[in-house]
């Protein structure tokens, strides 16, 4: 075992090439020769050859005549996690910009875009502010996951999202921690879709708390769509604060057409390699949302 210094890494792999032309029988062994932390490593086994250094790393394949090089690749294991969490607070039977309720779009939209996520995403599906009572207390928290995260459960998703009723305030907060609990069940990139018309109603720090799992490592993205908030200044200031802070995106959704480019594009983001794509021909009515064709391989 001999230790080498940290070089740079194309100097590195000239290194290499001459050390495979001249060290044959080393390589036939297998024989590995590795450092310290941050020292080079070199491991060879079948016809191959692998550098890394530190965090970094450089491989070397000789066997199919070719050479690749990596640094600093980094994936997440497991399946890809998309939570959809729906404002049905009482604001939301407001209309969008066409004259249909907020909340109308909202299921009409997810239902087409639900039916069109790959079988290997884990799906699931929350809603918060969907009852009222004299209780301020209670209505803060009122959130319910009516579908766990799971893939055999886009049927169960559609129909509960026809049930949605706006009925109650907006405790923001409170379902952004109980979302980040759905979620810690699975392993994976994990992505909350949250579509809401409004700012925290319930005295609660939705940005604040987002940035505390960043801080403490806990990474969930959360994609925002804010419907009809083109005057609400402070309610979108907001929900793109929480955006932002989590590493996702801020939408804003004036018309039904909107809610559906919205939803696609941050479907698409969340689906490693695939993209939903929009039909070629265009609307008529630009407030009636064209179908979306099906989700397929990224090129």
């Amino acid at each position: 075992m001999k230790k080498v210094p940290h070089r740079n890494p194309l100097l590195l792999l000239a290194q290499a090439l001459l050390f495979c032309a001249s060290a044959a029988p080393l390589l036939a062994q297998g024989a590995p020769w590795r450092g310290g932390a941050q020292s080079t490593t070199l491991q060879t086994g079948a016809q191959s050859t692998t550098l890394q250094t530190g965090t970094q790393s450089t491989t070397l394949q000789t066997g199919t005549q070719s050479a690749l090089i990596q640094g600093q690749v980094e994936r997440e294991a497991g399946p890809v996690n998309i939570l959809i969490l729906v404002d049905a607070s009482y604001s939301m039977k407001e209309n969008l910009g066409g004259g249909e309720p907020k909340m109308t779009s909202a299921k009409r939209v997810l239902e087409s875009a639900i039916a069109r996520i790959p079988p290997d995403v884990n799906l699931g599906l929350r809603v918060f502010g969907q009852g009222f009572t004299s209780s301020p207390d209670i209505d803060c928290q009122q959130s319910a996951l009516l579908v766990p995260m799971g893939q055999g459960n886009r049927r169960s998703i559609i129909e509960q999202t026809r049930q949605l009723r706006p009925f109650g305030m907006t405790p923001l907060t409170f379902a952004l921690m109980q979302a980040e609990r759905d979620l810690s069940v699975v392993r994976g990139p994990k992505t909350i879709i949250l579509i809401s018309d409004g700012a925290e109603t319930c005295g609660g720090d939705p940005c604040g708390y987002i940035a505390r799992l960043r801080a403490v490592g806990i990474n969930i993205k959360v994609d925002i769509v804010g419907l009809g908030l083109r005057r609400e200044r402070d309610a979108r200031a907001q929900l793109n604060c929480i955006a932002e802070r989590s590493g996702g995106k801020y939408y804003d959704a004036n018309t039904a057409a909107e809610l559906v480019d919205s939803i696609s594009t941050m479907v698409s983001n969340a689906i490693s390699g695939r993209v939903i794509t929009r039909m070629k021909q265009p609307a008529v009515n630009t407030d009636t949302p064209p179908d979306l064709s099906p989700i397929v391989p990224a090129r």
